[in-house]
């Protein structure tokens, strides 16, 4: 009998879950900083480069593998080519890897929400008079949520925020643990609904004093730094940062469309669709930036915090508590910014997860629910190093590692197997059957992007991100959380695939 695979009940879900994954926290809080830090406007340049000669393209690949191939990462490159199993055990281990601390941020965003209805109740902002010392109250506040240490130690063990980290994972667990057929029901609420809160915030911040300041900061382009190497490499960076490409997620989501469905059409809905909600963040951001800086009496060249979790949780936070209107609305408007960042993430966090789930199920003789709940349980045990003081230190060091190093690695990996090595016959197999049942066709500046392009600029980020690292030396942080986790993740691939080998050969047993 045919394997019975598991699908999404229509397109709109499986384009609504696949941009749910795509648009996440990198969104508000990376791609505002990237323009600020590299042109303004002129940033959107190399942006959209960046996204039509290495994003879409491989998109289209990871939809191309896993819809032709019916599989998670791992059985669709081991469909592929055998050889190459290997690899997509890579791309969703390091995905899990990521989900690990992923999470904690979420945790800190389950904290000031709750934070801020009581604010909302009480009609006073949970930040406003954190700071002791003259310096920003939403600083000092946040230092209290992390509790981070005033020596060299680890610090104290966050209860509220293991407490977050396990609304977290249930939240994951609920939305994965039937299938398909229930993530496509929620995503039809929380990929809608940040997007709603922030069309609120942008229109509440373009009617903000000086908001056009920084909106013209945001927009204005400069030009001459387009001929900076810097700015052109932040861009592909971006790109690959917010796409989900390399993680295997889009393989599994679209191995449970129809083996006929479309590929290039839906990979250009998702990458815009991403690039848009980037955009508009852009202008809720900058706005309420100007505003912000014309408080502060300071230059918004000079402004600090206006990307990462400083700006999700202290910049943000303190342009809110600036911002002339009631206590109550203040805080409504912090609720309404939190919970936003909140279905932001939780769409990318069950998405890695599921891409896990999907490979283990392929893999093993296991159900769904033993698989999700082994994953969510094991996954809030591992966040529980980041509940401590030190947290948010490693937290950064792994991301680093991860995102700079794991993904791009995955991402090159996947391009040279399918452009380079497996046959030039089944990688036109791949293409022709894209173009056959796509609405949109790929021709040879799709080749081209994949054999050259694509391929060049990964090289050139890990090879930038590698000399970084030299400059600033090995320090026991980074050996602990990022070469022993990218340690672990390889090893356990290997041990993967053993294991397969292995049932292979006692299955060929009996015929030799």
């Amino acid at each position: 009998m045919a394997e019975q695979r598991e699908r999404w009940h229509s397109r709109t879900a499986f384009i609504m879950a696949a941009v749910g994954s795509a648009i996440g926290l990198g969104n508000v809080w990376r791609f505002p900083g990237q323009a600020f830090e590299n042109g303004g406007g002129a940033f959107f340049v190399p942006y959209f480069i960046a996204l039509l000669t290495a994003g879409i393209p491989l998109m289209i690949v990871e939809y191309g593998i896993g819809s032709k191939y019916q599989g998670s990462a791992p059985r669709s490159f081991q469909r592929l080519d055998k050889r190459f199993e290997w690899v997509g055990w890579w791309a969703v281990l390091v995905g899990l890897m990521i989900s690990f601390y992923y999470c904690i941020i979420l945790a800190w965003s389950w904290q000031f929400a709750y934070e801020s209805v009581v604010g909302m109740l009480n009609g006073k902002l949970p930040w406003t008079g954190a700071a002791t010392d003259g310096g920003s109250d939403t600083a000092a506040f946040f230092n209290q949520v992390l509790g981070t240490p005033k020596d060299d130690g680890i610090g104290d063990f966050n209860v509220a925020t293991m407490f977050g980290l396990a609304a977290t994972w249930l939240c994951v667990y609920l939305a994965i643990a039937k299938g398909v057929h229930r993530v496509g029901k929620v995503v039809m609420i929380t990929v809608p609904l940040p997007l709603i809160i922030l069309v609120l915030l942008a229109i509440r911040g373009l009617t903000l004093p000086n908001s056009m300041d920084g909106l013209s900061y945001y927009l204005a382009p400069d030009w001459g730094k387009l001929g900076d190497p810097e700015v052109w490499l932040a861009a592909y960076g971006q790109v690959f940062f917010s796409l989900s490409v390399g993680w295997g997620i889009l393989i599994a989501y679209a191995s449970f469309r129809p083996k006929d469905s479309d590929v290039v059409n839906n990979a250009y809905m998702t990458s815009f669709a991403n690039c848009g909600f980037s955009f508009l963040a852009g202008f809720a951001v900058f706005s309420t930036l100007g505003y912000l800086a014309a408080a502060l009496g300071k230059p918004i060249p000079d402004m600090q915090g206006i990307s990462g979790g400083t700006l999700a949780f202290v910049t943000y936070p303190e342009a809110i508590q600036q911002i002339d209107m009631a206590v109550g609305l203040q805080a409504l408007l912090a609720v309404g910014f939190f919970v936003m960042l909140l279905t932001l993430g939780i769409d990318s966090a069950f998405s890695i997860v599921e891409a896990v789930a999907a490979a283990m199920k392929d893999k093993f003789d296991v159900s769904r629910g033993v698989v999700v709940t082994s994953l969510c349980v094991g996954g809030f045990l591992m966040g529980l190093i980041y509940c401590f003081g030190r947290g948010a230190d490693w937290l950064g060091i792994t991301d680093s590692y991860m995102g700079d190093y794991g993904l791009p690695l995955v991402a090159l990996v996947q391009c040279l197997l399918v452009a380079w090595v497996i046959p030039k016959k089944k990688f036109q197999e791949l293409q022709d059957d894209i173009n056959a049942r796509s609405e949109l066709t790929t021709g040879k500046l799709w080749v081209f992007c994949l054999k050259y392009v694509t391929p060049a600029v990964l090289i050139w980020s890990l090879v930038k991100y590698t000399m970084k690292l030299i400059d600033k030396g090995i320090n026991l942080d980074i050996v602990v959380f990022g070469v022993v986790p990218a340690g672990a993740v390889l090893i356990l691939a290997v041990v993967l695939q053993a294991i397969k080998t292995r049932k292979d050969e006692e299955g060929e047993a009996p015929d030799a």
